[in-house]
């Protein structure tokens, strides 16, 4: 069997083959399906898209209709998931637990068992679902689905009741294609990773949308629009940024896991934002974002250039999902009803050469420990910290050890004890020869709570902590052997 490489955040791991989309990071490219995202997002219909990732090719006139028309006879929902929903509604359930809880019931009724049918019908709902429970969170009656309305125009329709105007319509439009797909990120990534134990499409993308709803992932566009809002109403950005920065916390909407330069998706939505308030005549919101990214990039050039400069894509979906009338609640869920086309369209893919994904996991913790009964087991455990060292040998404290595990965590260890005051985040950071964030943080967290604790004006030993770096320190060939 092959050595393991130990990346916790798989970034570097390719683990399928795929058509759907490609990025390039380095010069700030996306083809959806063979397209650049630009001519796709500005020419294509959202059913044109789905129907392009789900096939591989574009449909012709007669296949767009009949493609068109099954959408249209898909999107219904019976009374008990109505009901779900309303109950949902009443508790004031986040909206994407709600889209979780609605998707996995609707699709019980008129259950498909071809998967692309699934993957239709899945597509379908999602608008449904997330319009009729907005509705009840309203306190008003769901409006019914209109079979003459395309996918995003009927979406805006069953939120207000009304037929929307074209500019609203093809702000919407540009959206949902725009961010259709984008590689293997986590929700896709659950998505395939359900389909490959032979799991059905509904399944996935219930686990897909699970996934999406975090603040690192869909859920951060919610934030973003509520700090634009707030900056919005200050004016006051730099402060904002500086704030955060000083605070040690990101600043959302600004770089990226995947681009080096500024998303190229950012670009396409930005457009899309002016031509739709060059048409309402009220763009005072869009310029004051404009100047924001200009005065944080700025400003993050010159004090953590490392964190990304550059707004990405949430910066601008929340301007425009904002500009034609779509609630900060669903921002969200309508960028799910989005991706759930690429999310389905992945799931058909991973079917057509299966592979069970099933990677590993580095076990860094104790060994051989002996069973204890109740009776006999304090409060803190059976660590041996607290005993007292017999020699000069690794064997007293081998439990430690084990937790310990890597000279980096002892490294972590050494540097606060050498403080008599907590120490914060980025001075332990700064401080530790760790260079990568990522190995840094899962270092720091497997010694929380035990031997590292994290108050509020930093980090500290714990008194097992500071008994085990004692021991160590008095201990010389007992450091040289850890050192080693």
């Amino acid at each position: 069997m092959p050595p393991s490489v130990f990346d916790p955040r798989l970034q570097f791991v390719t683990v399928a083959e795929t058509t759907l989309s490609d990025i390039d990071g380095e010069n700030g490219e996306l083809l959806i399906g063979g397209y650049p995202v630009e001519e796709l997002a500005t020419r294509a219909s959202y059913e044109e898209s789905v129907f392009l990732l789900l096939n591989g090719r574009l449909p012709t006139a007669a296949e767009l209709d009949d493609f068109r028309s099954g959408l249209a006879n898909r999107r219904g929902i019976c009374s008990e998931v109505r009901a779900v929903l309303q109950r949902a509604a009443a508790d004031e359930t986040h909206a994407m637990d709600a889209l979780r809880m609605g998707i996995a019931t609707a699709t019980l009724e008129n259950a498909e068992t071809d998967p692309q049918a699934t993957a239709e019908r899945v597509v379908a709902v999602f608008p449904t679902v997330a319009a009729t429970y907005w509705r009840y969170r309203r306190g008003a009656d769901p409006v019914l689905p209109n079979d003459d309305l395309g996918h995003a125009a009927n979406y805006l329709y069953m939120l207000t009741g009304e037929e929307p105007a074209e500019s609203a319509v093809r702000g919407l439009e540009t959206f949902l294609t725009t961010l259709i797909d984008h590689g293997l990120n986590p929700s896709t990534f659950t998505a395939r990773t359900v389909m490959s134990t032979e799991s059905d499409v509904v399944s996935a993308a219930t686990a897909a949308v699970g996934t999406f709803k975090g603040s690192r992932h869909g859920g951060g566009l919610e934030q973003v629009f509520e700090m634009l809002w707030e900056i919005h109403e200050t004016g006051d950005g730099e402060r904002y940024v500086r704030e955060k920065l000083a605070a040690d916390e990101r600043v959302n909407g600004f770089g990226h896991p995947v681009y080096q330069v500024r998303d190229p998706r950012a670009e396409v939505l930005e457009a899309a934002a002016e031509r739709f308030v060059e048409e309402s005549g009220d763009d005072e919101f869009l310029e004051n974002i404009r100047q924001f990214e200009t005065v944080a990039g700025n400003v993050l050039s010159a004090r953590a250039p490392h964190r990304g400069t550059e707004a990405n894509v949430e910066v601008y979906a929340a301007a425009l999902l904002h500009e034609i009338g779509v609630p900060k609640e669903l921002f969200t869920a309508t960028f799910g009803i989005s991706r759930v086309g690429g999310w389905t369209a992945h799931c058909l893919e991973q079917l057509d050469d299966n592979a069970l994904v099933r990677p590993t996991g580095q076990y860094v913790g104790p060994t051989g420990k002996d069973w204890l009964p109740v009776e006999n087991r304090d409060v803190a455990g059976d660590s041996l910290v607290r005993r007292p060292v017999q020699s000069a040998t690794l064997e007293p404290v081998s439990e430690t050890l084990a937790i310990l595990s890597e000279p980096n965590r002892l490294e972590l260890l050494l540097l606060l004890s050498d403080r008599n005051d907590p120490v914060s985040y980025s001075a332990l950071r700064a401080s530790s020869s760790i260079e990568d964030k990522g190995r840094f943080n899962y270092h720091l967290r497997q010694l929380r709570d035990h031997f590292v604790v994290n108050r509020a004006d930093g980090y500290e030993l714990t008194d097992a902590g500071l008994a085990f770096v004692e021991t160590v320190l008095t201990e010389e060939q007992l450091l040289d052997d850890l050192l080693d």
